[in-house]
């Protein structure tokens, strides 16, 4: 109704004044109290966006005296998913995600120098007792990598070895002491799963600094290629996150390593995983070596050699949709290298 339309761009109003017109020093003491009041019946939408528009607003001189302080509000509002609302995972995305805002709109005005000491403090602020942190983590790197890019790669070291553990923390066929095990479990293993996933994709992504070295692509790279085998969530979520985050994921990985016997390793390791018991995989692993031809082009003709014979065993296999998708691959191939294969069966 009209009078309805009319609060809201009263309020939206009222919003922008208040974020635009008032001094840090009088706003950000205000919201930290306003959040402690209303962080119970977690509705912190309009919260969140004030405190966006007036980080926007500040100047860098004003961001550096404050800085300190609107790291301890965003340290205590990201633990809204920890502390306020480990059930509901849909009401916790949404508000985390208007902190996430805040904080993104903060970061963009630092420096590589000011930016460090306050990503390595939310990196320490995950090795607590809380794992649900973990997915308020990712999912702000995730963010972060995104808007950094490359700049992002340059804090990434730290992140290798927590990355392969959580990946082989989320593995059911690993392991069972998966990342969690309470409430929501499965939903929130998921998650994180594929918030980490997607955080290695972008860092692989925007590598122009040789961030993937031999000992961290060797890391990674079989808890990478172990995701296949994890039927985490059941057939229908394993499909979806084959499709949409790991293969993208190992893609781009195998583009970021840029070396010849890696390749040949990761190559090796997916064709091993074609001989799986479970069609799903077999599948899935087809899926995987499609796409590592797609992107490593003219530099996939050395590994045919070995990858020939894993293809002729899966022409004869008992699942349909493996034999037809093997004939989609091999087409593939011939589309990529500009030769018909036949030669080399």
């Amino acid at each position: 109704s009209s009078p309805r339309s009319q609060l809201c761009l009263r309020l939206s109003s009222l919003r922008n004044t208040l974020a635009t017109n008032l001094p840090p020093r009088v706003l950000l003491p205000t919201v930290s109290r306003c959040y402690s009041c209303m962080v119970e019946d977690r509705k912190l939408a309009a919260l969140m966006s004030i405190l966006q528009e007036h980080i926007g607003h500040m100047e860098r001189e004003q961001l550096s005296a404050h800085q300190s302080e609107l790291t301890t509000f965003f340290l205590t509002s990201l633990d809204f998913r920890a502390e306020h609302c480990q059930g509901d995972l849909e009401k916790a995305w949404q508000v985390e995600g208007g902190v996430i805002n805040c904080l993104i709109a903060m970061v963009m005005k630092l420096s590589e120098v000011t930016f460090r000491p306050l990503f390595f403090k939310l990196f320490d602020w995950t090795k607590s007792d809380s794992r649900d942190r973990l997915l308020t983590f990712y999912r702000l790197c995730d963010r972060i990598a995104e808007r950094l890019k490359g700049l992002f790669v340059l804090f990434a070291g730290n992140l290798v070895k927590p990355l392969a553990d959580v990946l082989r923390q989320t593995n059911s066929s690993k392991t069972d002491e998966l990342v969690f095990d309470s409430d929501r479990s499965e939903e929130k293993n998921c998650l994180l799963l594929r918030l980490v996933l997607d955080v290695l994709q972008k860092i692989s992504l925007y590598d122009t600094q040789k961030f993937l070295s031999r000992e961290r692509a060797d890391a990674l790279l079989g808890p990478l290629v172990d995701q296949l085998e994890n039927a985490l969530g059941g057939p229908e979520v394993y499909q979806n996150r084959v499709v949409q985050h790991l293969v993208p994921c190992v893609g781009q990985f195998a583009v970021a390593m840029a070396d010849d016997s890696q390749w040949k390793t990761l190559n090796y390791q997916i064709l091993l995983k074609t001989r799986h018991s479970d069609s799903k995989v077999r599948f899935s692993s087809l899926l995987m070596l499609m796409e590592l031809a797609s992107r490593l082009k003219e530099n996939y003709v050395v590994l045919l050699p070995e990858t020939i014979p894993f293809l002729a065993e899966l022409m004869e296999d008992e699942c349909e949709e493996v034999e037809q998708q093997v004939q989609k691959v091999i087409q593939e191939m011939e589309n990529i290298l500009g030769e018909p294969l036949q030669s080399y069966f």
